[in-house]
């Protein structure tokens, strides 16, 4: 049986109490709403990919980046990165492997699908990223040279540039790229002929353990349950309802401000 697709939940059934919530006995559909608000959170911080795959919990992604001219440094957009060893992978997917009394499969609240981190750099540090490849790419308008470094006479860059399709993606040693998990900041080394490249794909880890969310996540997830339950569950925009005696107005926003004080140091900013 395959594994499930993945339902983040970021505050377990067994904390419920903890952080001021009820239970199941209390709330019968208390869970289901903890998961409506952990997918809220992570649509709210921008966590999925072009694919719409992704979470504030353990995620492999794969970017396409174009580098700066002269450079070889760039930032991915997804962080922080992390190490996800291939012991832990298997654990969590054995816990989206489960099947309830019936038969019938359970929620999958762990394994996002992200793959280990099997590779070690050269300065020993285990690496959060998966692979690598880059490309060299045409001059761009205004610069005199096919490449921004290339300073001298002809060679086999120049002529694939000119009797060449499109250029070919050539892998990059992970062994060699520095990285900083706290910024997502990547540095490759120059490749053929020491010129720089234009273009990287890389496919690397990033986020936080499911089992064990920071805080933040935590207490914000749960005001937003909190939330949710004061509109029955999962009403949002609603402005005005009277039946009888039963009246009720929304005028606040489900995440409101307190909620993102909470999160504003995990939301992904991209540049438009």
């Amino acid at each position: 049986m395959g594994v499930n697709a993945y339902q983040p939940r970021f505050i377990d059934e067994e904390d419920l109490i903890a952080y001021g919530l009820p239970n199941s006995t209390q709330q019968p559909d208390i869970l289901t709403v903890v998961d409506r608000a952990s997918t809220l959170i992570d649509e709210f911080c921008a966590r999925a990919d072009v694919d719409g795959q992704g979470s504030l919990a353990w995620t492999t992604y794969t970017e396409r980046v174009l580098l700066p001219v002269g450079r070889n440094i760039f930032r991915v957009s997804f962080r922080p990165l992390a190490v996800v060893s291939a012991s832990t992978v298997a654990q969590l997917v054995a816990s989206g492997s489960e099947v309830d009394d019936d038969g019938s499969p359970l929620p999958n609240n762990y394994y996002t699908g992200v793959l280990p981190s099997p590779i070690v750099t050269m300065a020993n540090v285990a690496s959060p990223i998966i692979s690598c490849s880059g490309r060299y790419g045409y001059a761009r308008r205004g610069q005199s040279q096919v490449y921004p470094d290339l300073n001298y006479a002809a060679n086999v860059l120049q002529i694939a540039s000119f009797f060449g399709g499109p250029p070919q993606f050539t892998n990059i040693d992970v062994k060699s790229i520095d990285f900083d998990a706290r910024t997502g900041e990547m540095w490759v080394p120059a490749g053929l002929y020491l010129s720089q490249y234009t273009e990287v794909v890389i496919q690397y880890n990033s986020g936080f353990d499911p089992r064990a969310m920071p805080p933040a996540i935590k207490h914000a997830t749960a005001s937003l349950v909190r939330n949710l339950l004061s509109r029955g569950g999962g009403a949002t925009g609603l402005k005005s309802f009277s039946a009888g005696k039963i009246r009720a107005e929304f005028t606040e926003e489900l995440i409101d401000v307190n909620i993102q004080n909470l999160l504003q140091a995990y939301r992904t900013v991209r540049a438009s």
